[in-house]
């Protein structure tokens, strides 16, 4: 029993330890020291053995049970980013609105099966979705112009901006007085803003954004989501995922230094929507936090992840907002039309 117990403590301390360097992953840029990012994935995942372990301990009756109790401690903010307590929904407000942020997939799980059976009740699922949410800002990733126009008639919003050949889009309720376009050298990955006339005296600045994806490979993840540790084929598709997000982690951090700097140059507040492709412990979202609030922190309840593919918990779209407006509610619709989730904020002035 003794040896179990000092096994147990070692291998305690070592998981605080990765633990600690994750809490890191947010204040050092991937071009400084990129693994450092590598932990900050892994978050989720540290924090639950932490709290497995807080539990062993306490069943066991040792003290060793402060150890992990310090460390998630020390960790709350970052776990509150990824796990929401503060869920609730206000009553309506005169001056409000609905936003939704989905990376559609451009509708793969949707428009494009084969079977005709199949593809006919997705058709109609996701209609029925779009029918029932009353939404005044949408904004779109990774959906071409086509599927913008047939999601249109059902939203029947009279204002819209999507550039030709691009694969992001605003629609909007309210007039748009005025947009643009950052590129960021891809017909994928780009920042669309937009200044809505939300009321009289009110002029709202959204941006819908696709940062660079990670572009993993699907056959790697598969091996990795098997969990077969002792095959070759797990740890080639750990290594690979590795190398494919330090090449890209970098890439996010200059692509997000540009979208701030036009932010800090808005004249109106700001609502900053899309898919990040980075976790709440990365850099890139450290510094969108640092100068706007994140909706799901501040009422978002449950865990916060919004990527439906095999790499679970992971919190990679976002609706941050100005600090001069309000969050009323916030939900992750966990709908099967991608494999990103919707994200949808109601916001007040």
């Amino acid at each position: 029993m003794k040896t179990i117990t000092g096994l147990s403590r070692w291998l305690n301390v070592l998981l605080i330890l990765t633990t600690f360097i994750a809490y890191l992953a947010p204040y050092i840029s991937p071009t400084t020291f990129w693994p450092i990012s590598i932990f900050g994935l892994a978050f989720p995942l540290l924090f639950i053995l932490n709290f497995l372990f807080f539990l062993y301990w306490i069943f066991r009756r040792k003290k060793y049970f402060l150890l992990s109790l310090c460390c998630m401690l020390l960790g709350w903010g970052h776990f509150s980013s990824n796990f929401g307590i503060n869920g609730s929904s206000a009553a309506s407000e005169k001056n409000e609105i609905t936003v939704i942020n989905f990376n559609t997939r451009n509708l793969l799980h949707v428009y494009q099966y084969k079977d005709k059976e199949k593809k006919s009740r997705h058709v109609k699922e996701f209609e029925n979705w779009l029918s029932e949410n009353k939404v005044d800002v949408f904004l779109f990733q990774e959906t071409s112009k086509l599927y913008i126009n047939e999601i249109n008639k059902i939203l029947n919003l009279p204002h819209s901006f999507q550039p030709e050949r691009k694969m992001v889009a605003i629609l909007s309720r309210y007039p748009i007085i005025s947009s643009g376009m950052i590129e960021l050298n891809s017909i994928n990955h780009l920042v669309l803003w937009a200044d809505l006339k939300v009321a009289n005296n009110k002029i709202i600045r959204f941006y819908s954004l696709h940062l660079k994806s990670s572009s993993l490979d699907r056959e790697a993840i598969d091996a990795v989501a098997a969990g077969k540790v002792r095959e070759k084929e797990t740890w080639s598709g750990v290594w690979g995922l590795i190398k494919v997000y330090k090449n890209h982690a970098s890439t996010r951090e200059g692509q997000s230094e540009k979208v701030l700097a036009h932010i800090r140059k808005s004249p109106y507040p700001v609502v900053v929507g899309g898919d990040f492709n980075e976790p709440p412990t990365s850099y890139v979202y450290q510094q969108f936090h640092s100068q706007l609030e994140d909706a799901f922190c501040t009422a978002g309840s449950g865990f916060g992840s919004t990527y439906a593919g095999k790499i679970p918990l992971m919190k990679i779209d976002y609706l941050f907002y100005d600090p001069r407006l309000r969050v009323l509610e916030h939900e992750i619709d966990r709908q099967p039309f991608s494999d990103h989730y919707p994200v949808k904020t109601r916001l007040s002035w």
